[in-house]
């Protein structure tokens, strides 16, 4: 009888314990919309980019060939001088995450520089080359909101940790 309510006892213990422990790694409220919020601007920023390269490779098969080449050339120009403007914002706010950006930008900027080399040489493939470009970009912001989840709940999970507090007393 006694071995019974012994090992019931050490069974409810164990499932209360599993319940702590499971119950504080799972984000609360406040900490899930700030994680949502980071995630949804990437897949935000990430269909932005897609459209972009939807509508350029719309473009290419409607507008004459000077004037599309003219047309990426421009793009190319204002996205880098939109890079440059978001190095010298991350510069001044010491924000690494506008830096981050600005290197995406500079990257879709470059991207569509070679455009223009693409489309005058390889005609025919261009269509299947942008999209593949849009592929990338879209794998790349979907593995980045990946580690952007992982880092904010592993930061939040060792922010209960309370073994640095119990060692420093």
């Amino acid at each position: 009888m006694r071995k019974e309510e012994s090992e019931q006892k050490l069974n409810k213990n164990i499932e209360e314990l599993e319940r702590q422990m499971f119950g504080k790694k799972k984000l609360p409220k406040e900490e899930q919309n700030k994680l949502n919020k980071k995630i949804f601007e990437n897949i935000l920023i990430a269909n932005i980019i897609m459209a972009f390269l939807y509508f350029i490779s719309i473009g290419s098969l409607n507008i004459e060939t000077l004037i599309f080449i003219t047309d990426l050339k421009v793009f190319s120009i204002m996205l880098v001088i939109f890079a440059i403007f978001l190095f010298e914002v991350s510069y001044k706010k010491q924000n690494i995450k506008l830096a981050l950006h600005g290197i995406e930008v500079l990257i879709l900027a470059i991207f569509i520089l070679f455009c223009t080399y693409i489309y005058t040489v390889y005609l025919k493939n261009f269509h299947s080359y942008v999209a593949s470009v849009s592929l990338l970009f879209a794998i790349y912001y979907i593995i980045k909101s990946i580690i952007i989840y992982r880092k904010s709940k592993k930061k939040y999970i060792d922010s209960l940790n309370d073994i640095e507090e119990i060692i420093k007393k």
